[in-house]
């Protein structure tokens, strides 16, 4: 008897201290929402708990700066989808996880500025969030449901959209939009550009934004002196010699833009 009290209550607080862990501004998605879909499943994990639901990709997440994750099932106008709303502890850690995680969009809706469809997911960038909606057959009504979705949930988001264009300057708005990548450590280089992890070798506390376009342009941003001379000995950059890695020029403290010889 006493046992089972404890089960019980374990249960209770655990399952309230599970729904504190979001915050109050969480553009959680619920029945109110969408009258008429059902909730089958909602889950929350934070911080470290990643490596419960994603354990082969958690590690990414964390490199990036992650912060809480919802993921919710929900049967919609005859499909199902699995909505995860992850926040992350800023815009560019938002809009980082996304550039390396959308593949070969088939269009970029208007949900937000960064946006990315594919036959079976949504991906959306607004503010400090990342949300995927992955439906199951890839199927026109699939579109408009996850489309329906995910205007619920940014809808939610007031916080203004990242603005990359100190990292660019002179950079086209679409260019940045749609060929633009960033980095933050050496997991989202080598899961998105391999062919750069020389180039940042044993350099950590940067943030990268990569454009692969007619040429690869690098905006590379350090977060303390340390990081950013050690980039510049790591290419002999220190001295008056012309830098023999491309056309470099300093666009703020610690924040060199780099156009790569080919």
């Amino acid at each position: 008897m006493f046992k089972h009290l404890l089960v019980s209550a374990f249960m209770i607080f655990g399952f309230s201290a599970c729904f504190s862990q979001v915050p109050e501004d969480f553009p959680s998605i619920d029945k109110s929402d969408l009258p008429g879909a059902k909730f089958t499943s909602s889950r929350i994990f934070n911080g470290t708990a990643l490596f419960g639901y994603i354990d082969g990709g958690a590690e990414l997440y964390l490199e990036y700066g992650f912060s809480v994750v919802s993921v919710t099932e929900i049967a919609f106008m005859d499909g199902s989808y699995k909505t995860e709303i992850y926040k992350m502890n800023g815009t560019e850690e938002a809009f980082g996880i996304f550039s390396v995680s959308k593949y070969r969009c088939l269009d970029m809706p208007s949900l937000s500025k960064f946006t990315c469809r594919t036959r079976y997911q949504l991906q959306i960038c607004k503010g400090s969030y990342y949300i995927s909606i992955i439906n199951a057959t890839g199927t026109r009504s699939d579109s408009i449901a996850s489309l329906t979705i995910g205007k619920i949930i940014t809808d939610k988001i007031k916080v203004n959209e990242i603005d990359l264009s100190g990292y660019l300057p002179g950079i086209p708005d679409e260019t940045i939009r749609t060929k633009c990548f960033l980095v933050k450590g050496k997991l989202g280089i080598a899961d998105r550009s391999p062919d750069l992890e020389d180039f940042f070798q044993g350099v950590t506390d940067y943030t990268a934004v990569i454009v692969n376009d007619e040429k690869t342009i690098l905006s590379v941003k350090f977060s303390n002196g340390a990081s950013y001379r050690k980039f510049l000995e790591l290419h002999n950059l220190e001295d008056e010699k012309p830098a023999t890695i491309g056309n470099v020029k300093k666009i703020s403290e610690c924040n060199l833009l780099i156009e790569l010889s080919r």
